[in-house]
């Protein structure tokens, strides 16, 4: 029995029982990632996925599926031999010596070289890479990356947006660094660039952590929210000529001067304001110096420190690691990739730190002149970004940058702290691996197969003639929806992953896999949509969508969420969620996403008594380019339900009042949720519901859309004519009405809830609007229809 309890504790079963076999089985055999929570997957036949490496000491985390309610006879045996095999090698001084079961994948093995059949087999001390998969910010995502970011806002630890760092997160950080370091990885730390907000610098890190792991090096990034300048675009694309092709030569008398004028005057202010965000992060009370302190208290015996920074990186670094090297610590490399550092600052903060050898050795990575001028910014300005900041950004015209070929050559005091590390970008196909680059704009370098892969030979010191396998992953960082969905048969959640890009095409909506039950069941469908271009990028809409749902879970609804979706998706969910919908059930909708008012195309909205005017309001997607936009008129054909059924919409986006309007952010300041869209978008949209809908293209009475006879109630935001603002993460409806559900408003009726919202939101310039049914606003919110 003593040898029973030991063996069992080195295998953590987790079970799930009914699994569809065809639906499921060969998905999860499939070589698509999965969770990194489990290192084996045993399949109802008996055969076994190895998922990711394991780590001596550590219990051996093993998924079990079962056809039926039990395990089969084989699954059985194969569990058996599990716990005898790694109860034993856990227990063997020489674990070469303990012979691996042959069905036992070796993908999944530990540091050491294992023995198989007799033959030994050489296996590397590091994880397997798995290609972890899109970035949704699924909660089991922010829980791996907070033992790998630390996330800054204005210099210090960011409480809120998609990820918050607190000081206890930089404890269990620096102590995972510690114990890492004992096991053989060495430390980088990464400092993104400029242009790069919350949700891309965390993408960034969720696609390649597990990369650098797979080496060896265990990395740090700081995610400092540098995306400010996506304001600056935008003012300048409101001046820009359009529509015409001009030369190179052309833009250099024409546009590109009227860019750099307003960049003296806008861009100037931003980015100063960016390097103010680096210079706080390392003053006292800092985040960055906080993580400097403990990590200098806590590591008694460093090891290997890289630093690697990419752009506006460089000026965070040259703040940074004069605090991190001011005792005992010292970085052994440091790589920069396009530094849009000043010369001078560089001078007086990292070239003096390698002067006096606290950094050993550093490398350059920046563009050829010619590719410099080749590159653009945003198609609005016809150079790299570095000559906008050296012609426009600093104080004086042409100050010299690092990342600039011409100021490169010119300065003695670079060329002695790079001595022969410098790589001029794009390198010829012949280039040795330790002097290539192929990054040809300044943005590409952070994810340059050839330059990320010549960073590694030279912090593993692998040389020319190293391998590097695996090789970086190519391509752009993915960020994906996060649907989460009622999990019917058990499965983990976030076995998954989710689709790498936004496809504007319907999928189906989430299934239940039981019957639906006639009458008393409580259905929630929250969505929201962060995802928008540059610009009109959202930051709250998916937290939103997260707490409603959370809400609606506390008074035991099923609640599904559908975050960054196109106007058929939404439309096809609502419907999958409607459509199902039996007389005696309660339907909760949520959305949260850009609101927007257009041309109103049939003139129905001259016939509302009460907001009569010329425009439609419409719930903007994220196809709305290709008229993704669901337009007030349409919403009596997609709310249809059975005789019955009981409906609340709660709408947070502009100008929802008469209709359903969405918008969230996830940034400090206030801002509104909408967007002025061309009367052309309008009428794409209006043609294309005329299309789906054929001779039914009629318009719907405002009786029809807002009456108090219909079977469910909204509750809007703000009035039509106002915008729905957002702040800190969340929308201010939103906030409001959420804080009233969790309290006592989770026993009033609709019409008292609302009447307590609006007390709650009294001061704030948009004001609360409930429509529709009278019969359900005077029932309990929460409560089954009478």
């Amino acid at each position: 029995m003593l040898m029973a309890a030991a063996q069992k504790d080195w295998l953590a079963i987790e079970w799930v029982g009914n699994v569809p076999v065809k639906e499921l089985t060969e998905q999860l055999k499939a070589s698509a990632a999965l969770s990194q929570r489990f290192h084996y997957l045993l399949f109802p036949d008996g055969s076994i996925r190895a998922n990711r490496r394991l780590e001596p000491g550590q219990p051996v985390e093993l998924l079990v599926l079962r056809e039926g309610a039990e395990p089969g006879a084989e699954q059985l045996e194969r569990i058996a031999a599990l716990r005898d095999y790694f109860a034993a090698w856990n227990a063997a001084e020489d674990k070469a010596s303990v012979v691996a079961p042959d069905w036992l994948p070796l993908a999944g093995e530990a540091p050491e070289a294992r023995t198989r059949g007799g033959d030994t087999v050489a296996v590397s001390p590091w994880p397997v890479f798995v290609d972890p998969g899109p970035f949704t910010g699924a909660p089991e995502q922010l829980r791996e990356l907070a033992l790998h970011v630390v996330n800054l806002r204005k210099g210090v630890l960011s409480d809120d947006g998609i990820m918050a760092t607190h000081e206890t997160d930089l404890d269990r950080l620096v102590s995972a660094i510690v114990d890492k370091a004992k096991q053989g990885y060495r430390l980088m730390l990464y400092a993104h660039g400029g242009l790069t907000d919350e949700r891309s610098g965390l993408a960034a890190a969720w696609a390649y952590h597990r990369w650098w792991m797979a080496h060896g090096i265990y990395p740090v990034f700081f995610i400092w929210e540098t995306g400010g300048l996506e304001t600056f675009w935008q003012i300048v694309e409101g001046d820009r000529r359009k529509g015409r092709s001009l030369s190179r030569d052309i833009y250099d008398y024409t546009t590109d001067p009227a860019v750099e004028l307003i960049g003296g005057k806008v861009g100037t202010l931003l980015w100063d304001a960016m390097k103010d965000s680096a210079r706080r992060s390392s003053d006292t009370g800092g985040g960055a110096r906080l993580f400097a302190e403990k990590l200098a208290a806590a590591w008694k015996e460093p090891s290997a420190i890289f630093a690697l920074g990419h752009s506006a990186g460089s000026i965070f670094h040259a703040y940074f690691l004069p605090v991190l090297c001011a005792d005992k610590l010292r970085v052994k490399q440091m790589h920069l990739l396009a530094p849009a550092i000043t010369n001078d600052l560089f001078a007086q903060t990292l070239g003096s730190l390698i002067g006096k050898k606290k950094i050993e050795e550093a490398s350059l990575f920046a563009m050829t002149r010619e590719a410099e001028r080749a590159d653009n910014c945003a198609n609005i300005y016809r150079k790299s970004l570095l000559y906008l900041v050296s012609r426009a950004f600093e104080p004086k015209k042409e100050t010299p940058i690092l990342g600039m070929e011409d100021f490169i050559r010119t300065d003695p005091e670079v060329k002695r702290a790079f001595r022969d590390a410098v790589i001029l970008s794009p390198t010829a196909p012949a280039a040795k691996p330790t002097m290539a680059s192929g990054s040809r704009s300044h943005g590409g370098f952070d994810n340059d197969v050839a330059t990320l892969e010549n960073v590694l030979r030279r912090m593993l010191g692998l040389g020319d003639a190293g391998v590097v396998k695996p090789r970086f992953p190519a391509g752009e960082p993915r960020v994906g929806r996060a649907i989460v969905a009622a999990n019917y048969y058990g499965m983990p959640a976030g076995l998954f992953e989710q689709p790498a890009e936004f496809v504007p095409v319907a999928p189906p909506p989430p299934q239940a896999t039981t019957p639906v039950q006639l009458g008393g069941q409580k259905i929630a469908l929250c969505i929201g949509n962060d995802a928008f271009p540059e610009g009109m990028r959202l930051y709250g809409c998916v937290n939103d969508a997260n707490t409603w749902a959370d809400t609606f879970r506390q008074q035991g609804y099923a609640a599904t969420v559908l975050s960054d979706a196109g106007a058929g998706q939404i439309r096809e969910a609502l419907r999958g969620v409607l459509g199902k919908a039996r007389a005696g059930d309660s339907v909760m909708i949520h959305i949260s996403s850009h609101g927007t008012r257009v041309l109103d195309v049939d003139g129905d909205e001259l016939q509302d008594k009460q907001f009569a005017d010329d425009k439609d309001e419409a719930l903007v997607a994220l196809d709305w380019r290709d008229g993704g936009l669901i337009i007030d008129d349409e919403w009596p054909d997609l709310m249809k339900v059975a005789d019955g059924v009981k409906v609340i919409r709660f709408h947070d986006f502009c100008h929802s009042g008469r209709s359903s309007r969405m918008m969230l952010g996830g940034r400090t300041d206030r801002r509104p949720r909408s967007v002025s869209l061309p009367d052309a978008i309008a009428l794409k949209a209006y043609e294309a519901r005329k299309a789906a809908r054929g001779s039914r293209a009629a318009a719907a009475s405002p009786s029809e859309i807002y009456g108090a006879d219909l079977s469910y109630v909204t509750f809007c935001a703000c009035l039509p004519e106002q915008s729905a603002m957002e702040e800190a993460g969340s929308g201010v409806f939103t906030r409001a009405a959420t804080k009233i559900l969790r309290g006592q408003g989770a026993g009033m009726t609709a019409q008292d809830v609302f009447a307590a919202i609006a007390r709650e939101m009294a001061g704030e310039d948009q004001k609360p609007l409930l429509e529709g049914s009278a019969l359900y606003s005077a029932q309990a919110l929460f409560g089954l229809p009478a």
